[in-house]
């Protein structure tokens, strides 16, 4: 192009040249009357000139052709291209210019893809679902965890009407409410999500600068699943919690009530007082034991006392602390260990474990029924369990046996004296042990309990 430019001028240089030396050859000529004499001084005088016209407008047309190839480089996005800087002010100027320009532009766009990168990192690892929808209800982002919740394709929903992708009425609803107003909706739904409800938090925001209409808006859908449960867990807890002191507490009240009454004069009946006031003055105190060491277990600084254990040991000392149970029933209690049953844990939990594990198999197994208790070590893992020919778990009940207070059977639960928080400490310190439990039950027939502990904790 700048060559096309060169020609262009070097023809009309030339024939405003040669119209300038043909009337200087007429005068010469009429001066001098020697015609070759002068035609050849002319022809000399013209090539000069177009001779050094053109080597000087070349240099000039060179440093343009360069910025010229910049500047395409530039459309074309490869901001990387640099030129070198010739002597002429004028184009070196421009050249150092378009150079200064390249660099910075590069830098921009670096920037500028960092920033993108570190936004689409934010948005695809945000623990909520993120929605982008424009003022006509078109969906124009989604991130992956909205792709997860509801189970749909990038393709189901990119530049869809969010009233085709969102079928929740309660969500739509929100969802038009914020584009119709401009204005921030919040709202709590309860939606079904496959065979589950979930608890979903929505919050719309408005897309605008200052006092300007909106562009879009943001929605946002926070699962509140997990802190529905857990508030429910509490309020199930501090319910459970009342129910079981209410009931030790009445008791002592009334029978303390009872013997401080002056006609009470028999000595049989306030020795019976006196002993279900220490009964239940026990279970109380279990009650507060087991709540404390449960809250302990659950605390952030709970830490274990790790150091080698034999686990056949540890059942041989808890079943030398039952015995005494298990003989008022006349239940028959086995044991055996089979392969290395040393692992890395707490002696004092292992041991809290195995008793609340053991106990409940006495408590609720028959007159004259029978217990196994079994250590078995393999390679990566040692086994713990506990087999009795009890009342049984239904399939239903299994998945409950590990939450605070609840009982298989209620009524025999209570009157052993058990707190219902036996099995939820087990659960917990099995999981400080980084183990696994495994609950195998049959009506009428009886269950297996089985602990499995790592060998070693890395």
């Amino acid at each position: 192009m700048i060559h096309h430019i060169v020609f262009q001028f070097m023809a009309i240089l030339s024939g405003i040249l040669l119209v300038l030396l043909l009337g200087a050859g007429i005068v010469l000529f009429l001066f001098s009357g020697h015609l070759l004499l002068v035609s050849v001084v002319l022809i000399s005088t013209f090539l000069l000139f177009l001779f050094i016209g053109y080597f000087v407008i070349r240099n000039f047309a060179k440093p343009l052709d360069e910025s010229v190839r910049m500047i395409k480089q530039f459309t074309a996005g490869n901001f990387s291209t640099r030129t070198y800087i010739d002597k002429p002010k004028s184009t070196g100027q421009l050249n150092r210019h378009l150079n200064e320009l390249g660099e910075s532009l590069q830098k921009t766009v670096k920037l500028s893809q960092i920033q993108q990168d570190q936004l689409e990192t934010l948005i695809e690892n945000i623990d909520s679902s993120l929605l982008l929808i424009d003022m006509d209800g078109h969906l124009r982002l989604a991130n992956q965890t909205f792709q997860d919740m509801f189970h749909i394709k990038k393709g189901d929903w990119f530049h869809k009407n969010y009233q085709y992708v969102l079928h929740d009425e309660e969500v739509r609803n929100t969802i038009h409410e914020s584009i119709v107003n401009e204005t921030i909706v919040r709202q709590s739904v309860i939606l079904p999500l496959g065979i589950e409800r979930r608890y979903i938090d929505i919050y719309c925001a408005p897309i605008k600068h200052g006092s300007s209409h909106a562009k879009g808006i943001v929605v946002v859908l926070h699962d509140i699943t997990e802190l529905k449960k857990l508030e429910k867990v509490r309020k199930e807890f501090v319910a459970n919690v009342s129910h079981e002191l209410k009931t030790p507490v009445t008791s002592l009240k009334g029978f303390a009530e009872t013997l401080l009454d002056e006609e009470m004069k028999d000595e049989n009946i306030r020795k019976k007082f006196m002993t279900i006031i220490l009964r239940e003055s026990e279970r109380l105190e279990a009650l507060i034991y087991d709540l404390l060491e449960l809250s302990k277990i659950e605390s952030d600084t709970f830490q274990l006392n790790w150091q080698e254990v034999d686990l056949s040991k540890i059942v041989d000392e808890t079943l030398e602390l039952l015995q005494e149970e298990a003989k008022e029933k006349s239940i028959d209690i086995q044991s055996g260990a089979e392969g290395h049953t040393v692992i890395e844990g707490d002696p004092f939990r292992l041991k809290q474990m195995f008793i609340n594990v053991i106990t409940n198999a006495i408590v609720y197994s028959p007159e004259k029924g029978f217990i196994h208790v079994h250590v078995e070590g393999f390679p990566r893992t040692v086994e713990f369990i506990v087999k009795d020919n009890g009342i049984g778990i239904s399939l239903d009940e299994i998945p409950r046996i590990f939450e605070r207070f609840y009982r298989v059977d209620k009524a025999r639960g209570r009157n052993s004296g058990g707190t219902g928080l036996g099995l939820a400490i087990v659960k917990h310190l099995t999981e400080a042990h980084n183990g696994r439990i495994d609950v195998r039950s049959e009506i009428g027939k009886g269950t297996t309990f089985k602990i499995i502990f790592p060998r070693s904790q890395e």
